[in-house]
């Protein structure tokens, strides 16, 4: 046989130990594979990934065709020698990469049609051509192309997708059947989340002679619920001599409850991706390094954690090298986050070994789930590192599954955004002050644009009553909170009479209609702040918060933010109320006031280039709590005798 389990226990929930035998040596399993998309895993050395234990790992057949190409591939004699890897490679087909692209690809019975994002030359991907491509690349198991739909789907379409992969896996096996390469090719069950369809894909597809199976389809949008309910359904109705991949899942706490049903395989990016923001994964709940408590921490990331980073590396300088922007900070933190997947791979598998699984799998969950995660809300669809949430009140918001913070929580997205950020501002009567130069609104973090969208839509009601031009231009580093709203009309319903404004900029990066217009610096904050355009005359604050996103909290930040005012002068909203930010503000050289109440907060904050621009400025009384507080110092630094200079001599406490 070409690839052969080999399963060694079974626990009571169907959670499975064994052994994957490939032609390049044994894959212990329960097995997480890191995501070598481009034939390198994201920022790390070939040797880096050997070490955390991984003896398997996935690339991708979409991005390797287009670049560099199955010539390349055929001239190497394959992946292995190609990238430098002595053990297990699995390739994907490209049906995921047929479902990120949308509209912007044409999805027929013969196969899927596109542009390369690279030179705009068209290509088809068909089951034969993904074949022929995985056989030149030469990975140990290939994966049979199929359709992808989004949980969003309703059933009628969710069928024909699923119809349509079952016709591509015996396509996909008749041309793996027409040149010998020693492969093994995985066939995928879809379905979506209907039970029913799942149970006729599991008919279907474990009927033809696949080397082992894939539950496909899904952390496509889905809540975790369904994600649970959905894999444990599917996975004990697949063969129990053949090995079963999860696919594209997912957090650890995902991997304990797929495991625990029986699943043998899995992949995803959050690992290293997630290090790019500054994310390390430990056993006690995940952390920031950015988080300013770090700065003086020489605790390991993780104490259970025995990895090259944690042995050598203190949080401290850790903090020091992601605030920095330095590469090497997601680099160290990409490895450490490795070593834990791996090392949480081999606490579930010695646990199934030893018959102690249900023990294992309460004491991690009590440790895995993201810290400071609010518990008022229900949990919906996730994707990307987001999650749709239900708050208290009903309104559906964003959390990001990172560090568990909720985009504009207690009332809401729509009701903060107008009543914080677009009320708080003046915006509306700034508009209908007659000028011909456009009046510039920052909007700092995007989001799910709810605070943009509100400023748009308050523009456009104003009719002809507005005298001025509108330039707003937002940054952002991460859109998949916005595309995650973009999949729920019923939650954000602000969005629908915006979309094609939404799709403009997120495909051009810019939307202009008449006097309105709209403009995305996706990326780094700090390096795209240099690109805003001054002057600026109303900023939304709406960054995730200071414990978690410090940076943007400075001094230093505020004023940079400052310096693009112009004569006219500017006025800033934000949520945050603690000292310490306000502090910034102050020295950053804006003048700080109390703001409008939003949601449970009884007070927000605004601040201007005058005092005469804020309804209700800062005075003595809160001069003398700041001078007993414990918290004097701005964010990201120290209270000495500078500091107090500076705030106590502040124009805006003169006289």
């Amino acid at each position: 046989m070409i690839l052969r389990f080999e399963p060694l226990a079974t626990a009571p929930t169907g959670a499975r130990a064994g052994h994957l035998h490939t032609r390049f040596g044994v894959v212990e399993t329960p097995a997480f594979m890191p995501v070598g998309t481009h034939a390198h895993v994201r920022h790390l050395s070939l040797p880096e990934v050997e070490a955390t234990g991984a003896r398997i790992l996935l690339a991708n057949t979409w991005h390797l065709l287009l670049r560099p190409g199955p010539e390349v591939f055929d001239r190497f004699g394959g992946i292995h020698r190609f990238m430098g890897w002595g053990h297990g490679v699995l390739t994907d087909s490209g049906g995921f990469q047929i479902f990120s692209l949308g509209e912007s690809c044409e999805v027929t019975e013969e196969g899927a049609r596109f542009r390369s994002p690279f030179d705009q030359h068209p290509v088809l991907l068909t089951p034969e051509s993904s074949i022929a491509t995985q056989q030149s690349i030469g990975s140990d198991i290939m994966m049979a192309l199929d359709v992808c739909p989004p949980s969003t789907w309703g059933e009628a379409a969710t069928r024909a997708a699923m119809e349509r992969t079952h016709r591509w896996a015996a396509r996909s096996l008749e041309a793996r059947a027409r040149r010998s390469t020693g492969q093994a090719l995985f066939g995928i069950v879809q379905g979506g989340v209907f039970p029913h369809l799942r149970d006729e894909s599991v008919k279907a597809i474990t009927a033809l002679p696949f080397d082992g199976f894939a539950i496909g389809g899904l952390a496509v949008g889905e809540s975790r619920e369904l994600l649970d309910t959905t894999t444990a359904h599917t996975v004990k109705q697949l063969p129990a001599d053949r090995p079963r991949y999860l696919m594209g899942v997912g957090t650890p706490r995902d991997l304990v409850a797929a495991v625990s049903v029986g699943v043998d395989l899995f992949d995803c990016i959050l690992p290293t991706k997630m290090a790019q923001q500054g994310y390390a994964y430990t056993f006690q709940g995940q952390l920031r390094i950015t988080r300013q408590e770090f700065r003086l921490s020489d605790e390991k990331l993780d104490p259970t954690c025995e990895c090259p980073v944690c042995t050598r590396h203190p949080r401290g300088y850790l903090q020091h090298l992601s605030n920095g922007g330095h590469a090497l900070a997601s680099r160290l933190l990409g490895i450490h986050n490795l070593h834990h997947y791996a090392q949480l791979m081999r606490r579930l598998r010695t646990a199934i070994l030893q018959g102690r699984l249900a023990e294992e799998s309460r004491a991690l969950l009590d440790g895995l789930e993201p810290r400071g995660a609010p518990q008022a809300v229900e949990a919906g669809r996730r994707e990307a590192g987001f999650e749709l949430v239900t708050l208290k009140g009903g309104a559906r918001a964003v959390r990001h599954l990172g560090n568990g913070e909720i985009m504009h929580p207690g009332v809401g997205p729509w009701e903060e955004a107008n009543g914080l950020y677009v009320g708080q501002t003046g915006l509306t009567e700034k508009l209908q002050v007659e000028h011909a130069a456009p009046l510039r609104v920052l909007d700092l973090g995007l989001g799910a644009a709810a605070n943009a969208v509100a400023a748009l839509t308050a523009a456009r009601a104003l009719g002809a009553a507005r005298r001025r031009p509108l330039e707003l231009v937002s940054i952002e580093h991460d859109l998949g909170a916005l595309k995650l709203a973009l999949q729920d009309a019923e939650g954000f319903p602000f969005l629908t009479p915006w979309r094609p404004a939404i799709e403009a900029l997120l495909r051009d990066g810019h939307w202009k209609d008449g006097d309105l217009s709209w403009s995305l610096l996706l990326g780094d904050a700090h390096q795209k702040l240099g690109e805003v355009a001054a002057p600026v005359h109303v900023v939304f604050h709406d960054p995730f918060s200071p414990e978690q996103n410090p940076e943007l909290w400075t001094p230093a930040w505020f004023r940079r933010v400052h310096a693009l005012a112009g004569p006219d002068g500017m006025t800033l909203s934000t949520y945050s109320t603690s000292t310490p930010v306000r502090v910034s503000m102050l020295l950053g050289g804006f003048h700080v006031g109390a703001g409008v109440p939003s949601g449970a907060r009884a007070e927000t904050t605004a601040a201007a280039t005058s005092s005469a621009l804020l309804a209700r400025p800062l005075g003595g009384r809160w001069l003398k709590r700041w001078e007993r507080s414990s918290a004097r110092a701005p964010i990201g630094g120290t209270f000495d005798g500078t500091v107090e200079r500076a705030v106590r001599g502040h124009p805006q406490f003169a006289g």
